[in-house]
């Protein structure tokens, strides 16, 4: 015996409602998807994953047009700064780093809400780390006065001289690396986190939005082209 459709429910043989979550009538558009907009759905939870590449292709060329090209000049002063042979070593541990990309400094749109910025994708902000460091390098735990424990991130926050004491030397060295390495990005006229045009970060919203749409009405149409 087949399901049957009764005021946009379907009501299922009674040898078929043991299988489903729901016994009795169940709503059409719950059964298929359709309340996927209001819901979560594999498709909608890719939602950050797809801004944060879509900034990433977007800030490339926005910013293609003022930040100048990273020369063998400029990648020099950072094996300098940083003490390492090549590109391909660890800034953090000295090892051998198995992806030659490296980590954004300044995150892509991790400290997005906090500043208004994201990162650049030009070399200038990448730093090559080992997967296990990609995490954690930038942020430093410390303990206020009252016992309280914090974080600060130095891709984007700076450390008191107090915080410094309280930094081991080899964070004390990373951080003030770091900081000589911002320091002559500027003298270059590179700042690694540039303010996300509000224009374009609506467009972004709204594509990103259509496209889950669509991708979920696809889903919709597989699960009405088969029989339940």
């Amino acid at each position: 015996m087949r399901s049957k459709r009764i005021n946009g429910f379907v009501h299922y043989p009674s040898n078929l409602l043991e299988k489903l979550p729901n016994h009795g009538l169940i709503y059409v558009g719950e059964l298929l998807g359709m309340g996927m907009a209001k819901k979560s759905s594999n498709v909608r939870s890719r939602n950050s994953t797809i801004r944060y590449e879509m900034t990433r292709d977007f800030i490339a060329n926005y910013t293609s047009k003022f930040i100048p090209g990273f020369s063998e000049t400029d990648e020099a002063k950072m094996l300098e700064i940083f003490a390492i042979p090549d590109m391909k070593t660890c800034v953090v541990t000295g090892q051998k780093v198995s992806k030659t990309g490296g980590d954004h400094l300044f995150e892509v749109r991790g400290y997005y809400k906090k500043t208004g910025k994201v990162g650049i994708e030009q070399k200038w902000n990448r730093l090559p780390v080992t997967n296990d460091q990609n995490k954690r390098y930038k942020k430093y735990q410390f303990i206020d006065e009252n016992e309280k424990k914090y974080t600060k991130n130095i891709g984007y926050e700076n450390l008191t001289e107090e915080e410094l004491k309280m930094c081991d030397e080899g964070q004390r060295e990373l951080y003030q690396n770091i900081q000589t390495w911002i320091d002559y990005c500027d003298t270059r006229g590179v700042e690694l986190g540039v303010e996300m045009p509000k224009d374009a970060e609506e467009k972004m919203n709204i594509a990103i939005e259509e496209a889950i749409d669509i991708l979920e009405k696809g889903i919709e149409n597989m699960m009405g082209s088969v029989n339940i």
